[in-house]
């Protein structure tokens, strides 16, 4: 140990050749954004019009689908209403048709649906079987552990069942499925012509697989962005670092990687407290709205957007920053050793129930924030597919344990800027444990990204520390038979 990584400076120094490519991971996905240059307003008004028929034909397969198990449950002789894409897609093929469906009253104006491309209303339905299948999820989850979803107060049913999408509150946007074509940089959006893209254009000339169109601001002020996913060839893609590997330890408001190196978070306190300000006159509205009867008003909608406006600046703003440490992480080595933290769990309220409530709920509530300000699994997900290679380790100790004697003590740090080991009296800091957990396991290359998916290695299975699954011991203290073993690592990425 001590040959390979020399007086544990923090970067473990591995020559990684890059593995020849095959069929299989010759070609990579990648997706870019583009602001859509219209030629004309009537172009600017189809985009909306074809958001508004995909806004309908979603709600329209969802009052289908909740009336056909209405009727199932009145009468349960045949079989049960599936709420698969194949299903869904032919009823929603059927109502642009014309036939009238389940919970749609008869009465209702379908003759617009004719105007729309089939292949974008049809993908409608594909959304929303995967919603259904989100929320089967979710009920299956919670009567594994004896419990019940929580109701949701708008329609009574439970949080993660599918809802009804409202004008207001709804991203506007449709999907062009497949048969996509570009030229240069132009885009051909079906019964509606060409339009012209503005951006980057990383990825000029590659094959266009999927185009999502969605629209951001006022419908006084609309601007229409395309999100392209290309099948790019590896060649195209800036390659990671050949040689050497990294320990990142994720902390709340930054991370720290073994070479000592600092990756803080943007302070964006003052937009935070905006985004506070606008939330409580939203609330108000809303408010003022259930208790008199009627809309929402202007002010209140106009109040909503420049909400939404400030959500989006925020979201933009640490995902700037997760992309420009990433890529700083990808150039600097090729392997990247990370904690296997379970963020959702990490971050579940501690509000308790009415039987058994919480203890410091609110103290509680304002870690869960900062934790989720940090970007943690926003680097991890651009890491998976920068890095020449991403390994998760067992989180358990690292910041306690020494990593020269792994001496294993809470007194080994008092703070969480110092770590001094009380056996040894050796100084560093967590990622340089995280490195040395995953470093025995550090592999080639195996194309662009490729080790970083899931279950990309046929090594073992995924370990976990959840109470009951299988999962890796805590570290013993040292000894006088020699320093505790070094826990394993996760196979599964």
């Amino acid at each position: 140990m001590d040959a390979l990584h020399g007086s544990l400076t923090g970067r473990l120094t591995v020559t990684t050749p890059t593995a020849t490519l095959d069929s299989t991971t010759d070609t990579v996905i990648r997706s870019e954004r583009y602001r859509i240059r219209f030629d004309s307003p009537r172009q600017a008004q189809a985009c909306a019009g074809l958001a508004g028929a995909t806004r309908f034909m979603w709600d329209a397969l969802l009052a289908d689908q909740e009336a056909r198990y209405r009727l199932w449950q009145a009468n349960p002789l045949g079989p049960k209403p599936v709420s698969t894409f194949f299903t869904l897609g032919k009823r929603a093929l059927a109502l642009r048709n014309g036939t009238c469906l389940h919970g749609v009253q008869g009465d209702t104006d379908t003759g617009f649906l004719q105007d729309c491309p089939a292949a974008c209303l049809r993908y409608t339905a594909k959304y929303l079987a995967d919603a259904y299948t989100r929320y089967f999820q979710a009920k299956k989850e919670a009567e594994d552990r004896g419990e019940k979803l929580p109701i949701r107060r708008a329609d009574g049913q439970p949080v993660t069942f599918p809802r009804r999408k409202s004008k207001h509150r709804t991203v506007a946007g449709f999907t062009i499925p497949q048969a996509v074509h570009m030229d240069g940089t132009r885009l051909h959006i079906p019964k509606m012509g060409w339009v012209r893209l503005s951006g980057g254009h990383q990825y000029l000339g590659c094959q266009a697989r999927q185009v999502r169109v969605l629209k951001e601001g006022t419908d006084e002020r609309p601007k229409w962005y395309a999100h392209v996913c290309y099948t790019v060839p590896v060649d195209r893609v800036k390659p990671p670092a050949a040689t050497d590997a990294l320990g990142l330890d994720r902390n709340v408001g930054q991370a720290t990687d073994s070479d000592g190196r600092v990756y803080t978070v943007p302070d964006t306190s003052q937009l935070d407290a905006n985004i506070r300000r606008k939330q409580r006159q939203a609330d108000k509205a809303r408010e003022r709205s259930r208790r008199n009867g009627q809309p929402l008003s202007n002010r209140g909608r106009r109040i909503c957007g420049q909400l939404t406006r400030l959500h989006r600046k925020q979201k933009r703003t640490r995902e700037a920053t997760a992309h420009r440490h990433s890529r700083t992480l990808a150039d600097t080595v090729h392997t990247v050793v990370i904690e296997d933290l379970h963020t959702k769990d990490m971050t579940r309220s501690a509000k308790g129930t009415a039987e058994e409530p919480g203890r410091n709920v609110k103290q509680k509530s304002g870690l869960n924030r900062e934790i989720l300000q940090s970007n943690w699994g926003r680097m991890e997900q651009y890491l998976s597919y920068k890095a020449g290679e991403l390994l998760q380790v067992d989180p358990a100790y690292t910041s306690q344990t020494c990593a020269v004697c792994q001496h294993v003590d809470t007194e080994n740090r008092k703070t969480q800027s110092l770590f001094q080991c009380t056996a040894c009296g050796h100084t560093a800091n967590a990622a340089i444990n995280i490195l040395v957990r995953g470093c025995p396991w550090t592999r080639p290359a195996r194309g662009v990204g490729a080790s970083a998916r899931r279950e990309a290695f046929p090594l073992g299975t995924s370990t976990t520390r959840e109470p009951g699954r299988q999962g890796i011991p805590p570290p013993a203290r040292a000894g006088p038979s020699g320093p505790a073993p070094v826990p394993s690592v996760n196979h599964s990425v």
